[in-house]
């Protein structure tokens, strides 16, 4: 019972992501919105990270499973593709270097600002 309740903690930020996507007067994912919003209640104590971690856990450790339908999907379209696949595949190898980048910089920076809390601690 436990786990339920930490799945529907979950699916309830989902659900309000989604309402509030539906309200707004430019297209935004509710799936985007939601994770907004658990980092934000996250970071401010609202929920605490024993309410989700299990499933969040559960979901990381499984993405794969999430990811393969799509990309089976994509794969039987590949006719309809066949005019634009170079462009297709452009777009993933360019979108996959901007994320490798921006997440190495994110963890450099992380880094820096720890080191330099922690600097800051040792001087008080």
């Amino acid at each position: 019972m436990e786990i339920l309740k930490k799945v529907f903690v979950l699916f309830l930020f989902c659900f309000i992501g989604d309402i509030i996507s539906e309200f707004l007067p430019f297209p935004f994912p509710g799936s985007v919105l939601a994770m907004i919003l658990l980092f934000v209640c996250l970071t401010c104590g609202v929920i605490k990270s024993p309410q989700v971690e299990p499933v969040s856990d559960f979901l990381l450790n499984n993405m794969s499973l999430t990811l393969v339908p799509p990309t089976v999907s994509i794969i039987s379209y590949i006719g309809t593709l066949r005019d634009i696949l170079w462009q297709f595949f452009f777009i993933c190898i360019v979108t996959t270097v901007i994320t490798f980048v921006l997440t190495a910089y994110s963890v450099k920076l992380t880094i820096y600002l720890l080191n330099k809390l922690k600097g800051d601690e040792k001087n008080a």
